[in-house]
């Protein structure tokens, strides 16, 4: 009787196949991932800048931005100088997308820290992927619709229901956002 030929396991050939698998992309520790940096604007609405940062920055050991992580498009947010470096809070430190990117999803108010003189604020993508000014700039106005209905009394149940979904999103984007992002 013949010996039986047995199927070559994937696992044990893992270590081997790994070294040349063409479809791996290797990528470094610190290749730059686009990103936005909202600057703060005297007296009208926030600046935004395409800028970079290495894909090992500490930013990603931060906690995404309450209500991003709520209508399922995380977001991460850091202010480039601590509050306490602004010898003197002003107007021209505001940053009111970036103090929107931080409202309490429950209320619409952002913690104290991030209502004024916020200054400059990187914001990055959670997941590490590409984030462009439009895309942005179409979350912060989603965002802003957000803020709206609180505004005009809607209860922090009601505005979950109506626009914490990424369907939801993905509809306000017309196409920019899609359910795989």
């Amino acid at each position: 009787m013949a010996a039986q030929l047995k199927a070559p396991n994937a696992k044990e050939n893992w270590p081997v196949h790994k070294k040349t698998c063409s479809s791996i992309k290797k990528k470094s520790n610190n290749d730059p991932i686009p990103c936005v940096m909202l600057g703060a604007q005297a007296g009208g609405p926030s600046a935004y800048r395409k800028t970079t940062i290495p894909s090992n920055d500490d930013i990603f050991n931060q906690a995404p931005a309450p209500i991003s992580q709520r209508f399922g498009f995380p977001l991460i947010l850091r202010r480039t100088k601590p509050a306490s470096q602004y010898s003197t809070r002003s107007a021209n430190d505001d940053n009111p997308h970036a103090t929107w990117l931080m409202i309490d999803p429950g209320h619409g108010f952002a913690p104290p820290e991030w209502q004024s003189g916020v200054g400059d604020v990187l914001v990055v993508r959670a997941d590490r992927k590409p984030l462009d000014i439009a895309t942005l700039a179409m979350i912060t106005d989603y965002v802003s619709d957000i803020l709206d209905a609180f505004g005009d009394g809607m209860e922090g149940d009601e505005v979950a229901r109506k626009y914490y979904r990424k369907e939801r999103l993905v509809t306000a984007s017309n196409g920019r956002i899609s359910t795989q992002d």
